[in-house]
This record gives structure tokens, C-alpha cells and sequence, in this order.
């Protein structure tokens, strides 16, 4: 696949409403005398980092949940800066 066609395949897949590597397929055959397999569209959507995922369903928080994340709050709501800067919080590298 030309760097050209890469082009089109990315374009085509962001303006789609369902992207699926067949549609993508059928318009690069039409416009081009060389023949580009399903399996290459995927691979060259892959490579350009669009792939298919869905979204993972958490569940809510519980009412106990919330009731256990305030009374939290309300105990370490007085805290100096030294004592926040003592904690590891588990979203930082």
C-alpha cells in the first residue's frame, strides 16, 4: 500500500460512521488498478494506531462506596502539604 492510499484508508475510516476494514477495502479497489487485500487494510489501520475497542462497562459506586470515599475525605480534609506530599498516588509513573 502507497503512502497515498494509507492516506485515503485513514481518511475514509475517520469520516465513516461504522469503520470496518471492508468498507475501506471497496473504495481503494475501485480507485486504483492494484489490488489491496482486507487483511493489508486492517494491518495499515493497525500500524496507524486505529483500531476497534470498546469501551470497558465499570460499575457505579456503590452507596456504600460513596459513604466510604466522603467520610475519607472528611478525616483527611485538615491535612498539611508535608503530609500529602507522604502519599504515593497510584496514577503517577
Amino acid at each position: 500500500m502507497t503512502v497515498t492510499q494509507a492516506v485515503d484508508v485513514k481518511v475514509l475510516v475517520v469520516h465513516a460512521s461504522a469503520p470496518d476494514s471492508g468498507l475501506v477495502e471497496s473504495p481503494m479497489q475501485s480507485g486504483s488498478s492494484a489490488s489491496v487485500s482486507e487483511h493489508t487494510v486492517q494491518r495499515t489501520l493497525l500500524d496507524m494506531g486505529l483500531c476497534s475497542r470498546r469501551p470497558d462497562n465499570l460499575p457505579l459506586l456503590s452507596q456504600r462506596h460513596r459513604q466510604l470515599r466522603l467520610q475519607w475525605a472528611w478525616q483527611h480534609r485538615d491535612w498539611a502539604m508535608d503530609e500529602w506530599k507522604r502519599v504515593a498516588w497510584s496514577d503517577e509513573s
